[in-house]
């Protein structure tokens, strides 16, 4: 009868050990899946900020672009210098022919 509750104790005892490795197998995996997402989440967070940075710099690039070429287009748009090219061209312009439409008024009337 000794023997018997001796294999009990062993068998309990072996029994709270293999559980005891199990959790702490499982704790182990847990911890080190853990880490590795951790740091793939910094890496690629520190991607992502790397390319919001250049599509910034590329928005401001090309809104200085656009703000330049604004003021050529207001710039080679001017009555005055069309005028100028014209006449330096022999082109003359016959008043007869000209025709001036203005922007109407639509406030609802």
């Amino acid at each position: 009868m000794n023997s018997s509750v001796r294999t009990k104790n062993v068998k309990k005892k072996k029994s709270r050990l293999d559980l005891l490795r199990f959790s702490l197998n499982i704790f182990l995996v847990a911890a080190g899946m853990f880490f590795i997402s951790a740091l793939f989440c910094r890496s690629y967070n520190n991607s992502l900020s790397t390319k919001i940075q250049k599509t910034n710099t590329q928005i401001t690039a090309l809104e200085t672009e656009n703000d330049a070429m604004q003021v050529d287009i207001q710039t080679l748009a001017n009555r005055d210098r069309v005028n100028t090219i014209a006449s330096d061209a022999g082109m003359s312009t016959d008043s007869d022919s000209v025709i001036t439409i203005s922007a109407a008024d639509n406030s609802g009337e």
